[in-house]
């Protein structure tokens, strides 16, 4: 999940640098926003899974 966050903020940064539309900029921003929720409610939701097997 860390690696889909830190590729959002890497996606907005890229388009901020690239000098991209504010649509653009705003519709990376916003979908990695919605991803990230979903992802967060899955996570939550499956509660911990804490058991080690050797």
């Amino acid at each position: 999940m860390d690696t889909l966050i830190f590729g959002g903020l890497l996606a907005t940064m890229l388009a901020v640098c690239r000098r991209a539309s504010r649509t653009v900029v705003l519709g990376v921003w916003w979908s990695m926003l919605i991803i990230v929720f979903l992802l967060m409610t899955h996570h939550i939701a499956a509660g911990p899974s804490l058991k080690l097997s050797f």
